[in-house]
């Protein structure tokens, strides 16, 4: 199993993984961090104040964490090409300072039969298929997390723990729209799809379980689903547990890959970006193969709970 993790990029889900490694008690963990954060020093974690241009300051923080698995979170969807440079740089130093382990910042849809991603996260399918031939070159274990939808998106705002809210310029782009008055689910798509999603602090325990597994027992994609639900159960649901008519709005995925075609045309990067990923939500690339057995007896959030922890109507009353 792993022991000394470092953690680069821990804002998001990255303080949702950091909290459950820390919790755990099983590993030593180092965060990577362009800036000192002492809130994490307070929790534990030893903070490595680095300079992601320079591998030279990547491979004295790997040394020094003495680290043989590297966990990666970074995110930036302003720019994309600086987080690909980075990501580059620290597995080159990784592959330097000898670490075995690596996974990088991925944690979305089934990228093994949907490698391309949205428009905004461009180099992640050049990164990912560079750090394969890497890490199959050096003998670095390696994986690709895939969970589907983050279902924390589905929080009313300002109610998530660390996951940020979707910035205003990206109306409407979620296909559950439970603040809504009335409430709409999208039903996007095949309305019989079963869409993936896990809850935040969910993969937070499963990459704890997946980093207590032996060297060798990796896959190349590892498969979380938190739960299964079509756009039509979610809808149900909603209803149910918020005892409230909820608006259905059903687009095909020949409408989606439509509006797809129209945003590109018109070359309005947030129209693109809604649109890819709506596609995204209704073309079957969140509908996971079956759970990793190292997932078989772990318990997650389902839909319905979130629902009614926060949308309930004896809350609400």
């Amino acid at each position: 199993m792993s022991a000394n993790i470092v953690v680069a990029g821990p804002g998001g889900l990255g303080k949702h993984v950091l909290d459950a490694l820390l919790a755990s008690n099983h590993f030593n963990v180092t965060v990577f961090s362009r800036s000192p954060k002492p809130a994490l020093e307070e929790k534990g974690a030893v903070i490595k104040v680095v300079d992601y241009n320079k591998i030279a300051s990547l491979r004295a923080a790997l040394k020094s964490a003495q680290a043989d698995t590297l966990l990666s979170f970074m995110v930036d969807l302003q720019n994309p090409s600086l987080t690909a440079r980075s990501h580059r740089n620290l597995l080159d130093a990784a592959v330097a300072e000898d670490v075995k382990r690596f996974v990088p910042a991925e944690y979305a849809n089934d990228v093994a039969r949907f490698p391309v991603p949205p428009s905004s996260e461009a180099d992640k399918m050049d990164f990912r298929e560079h750090a394969g031939r890497v890490c199959r070159t050096h003998g670095i274990e390696y994986t690709v997390f895939c969970v589907g939808i983050i279902m924390d998106f589905f929080l009313p705002r300002g109610k998530k723990k660390y996951m940020a809210d979707l910035p205003p310029e990206f109306p409407n782009l979620l296909p559950v729209d439970a603040e809504a008055e009335p409430p709409v689910v999208k039903i996007l798509g095949d309305s019989r799809d079963k869409v993936s999603m896990t809850l935040a602090d969910d993969i937070a325990s499963g990459v704890v379980r997946l980093l207590r597994l032996p060297r060798g027992t990796w896959g190349e994609f590892t498969y979380l689903s938190g739960d299964r639900v079509s756009w039509e159960d979610a809808a149900e649901i909603l209803e149910r547990v918020a005892r409230k008519p909820v608006q259905r709005v059903h687009v095909s995925l020949e409408e989606l890959t439509c509006e797809v075609g129209k945003a590109r045309e018109a070359g309005d990067a947030i129209r693109i970006e809604c649109a890819e990923l709506s596609e995204a939500f209704g073309n079957g690339s969140e509908i996971l193969p079956a759970n990793a057995k190292c997932f078989e007896d772990l318990i997650t959030t389902k839909f319905e709970d979130v629902m009614e922890k926060h949308y309930g109507n004896r809350r609400l009353s």
